[in-house]
Order: structure tokens, then sequence, then C-alpha cells
């Protein structure tokens, strides 16, 4: 459950980030290159979800 939480948070930081990026271009190859940013994200978020919340259980049981 804290991973999903913190997949989605992270999620949507980058979603806000790639959205500042591409927020003016009318191209679709920006478009399609701004759907493999979101994929890319995606699969970083659930990386750093993972890290962050093996550090959490680790700094808990000290």
């Amino acid at each position: 459950m804290l991973r999903a939480f913190f997949s989605i948070i992270y999620f949507l930081i980058f979603l806000f980030l790639i959205d500042l990026v591409f927020r003016n271009t009318l191209s679709v190859y920006t478009d399609i290159l701004a759907v493999v940013c979101w994929i890319i994200a995606l699969i970083i978020s659930v990386g750093l979800a993972n890290f962050t919340v093996k550090k959490i259980k680790e700094n808990y049981k000290k």
C-alpha cells in the first residue's frame, strides 16, 4: 500500500515536470516523445517508491 502511494506521488511530480517541458508544443513528434517520457516516468516512479519504502523500513528497524 505504501509503495502504491509513493509511486502515485512520484508519478504526479514527474507528470508536472513533463508538462512544463512539453506545454506549448504543436508537433506530433513531441507528443510521441511526451508519451514516451510518461512511460519512463512510470518506471522510474515505481523504482523510487520501492527504494523509499526500503529505506523507511531500514530506518524503522533501528
